[in-house]
């Protein structure tokens, strides 16, 4: 006697549609973000261009300053300047978030802030098309000693939320 209920009659029937009519699509979807993966780079570009709308205007002026040395040493083994037919990673940050001491909780008390940067990794192919984007999210714990606001600490933390985007973004592409 068959006891299967609706849920799981219903969950068969979308495997087996999707299996019949998703699986070439979906392989040639993994295909060519394999491909994007595992590809050589023409060259590294930063976009910071959706933060100083956002009132980041330092902070993106520093993420200019400090992603490209990271992220030239996270790819330093896929990137080929010389190579005109090799996509461009384009790095975008889309948010910056400098938290303020005490906003973390937790065991480290009032000193520690929660920092945090979106944005996505984007390679696009030399006629300028988008072939595979990397959404990457980055929280680290700043141990101010004081306010987020404090002279010359948020430049030091944008630096490294900087560093940790670029040294997690070759494993979110599959590096």
């Amino acid at each position: 006697m068959n006891r299967m209920n609706g849920f799981g009659r219903a969950a068969i029937l979308v495997l087996g549609a999707a299996m019949a009519f998703g699986a070439p699509a979906s392989v040639g979807a993994s295909s060519a973000w394999a491909q994007a993966a595992e590809a050589k780079f023409r060259a590294i570009r930063i976009d910071v261009s959706a933060l100083p709308g956002k009132g980041l205007g330092p902070e993106a002026e520093w993420l200019e300053q400090d992603l490209p040395g990271p992220l030239r040493a996270a790819f330093a083994g896929r990137l080929a300047p010389g190579d005109a037919a090799a996509p461009t990673l384009v790095v975008r940050i889309d948010t910056v978030i400098i938290g303020e001491s005490g906003d973390a909780g937790g065991p480290f008390g009032a000193t520690a802030a929660r920092d945090q940067i979106e944005g996505a990794g984007v390679v696009v192919a030399p006629n300028g098309r988008p072939v595979a984007t990397y959404p990457m999210f980055t929280t680290l714990r700043a141990f101010t000693g004081g306010s987020a606001r404090e002279m010359d600490s948020i430049r030091g933390r944008v630096d490294d939320l900087a560093k940790s985007f670029a040294q997690w973004l070759p494993g979110q592409m599959g590096q």
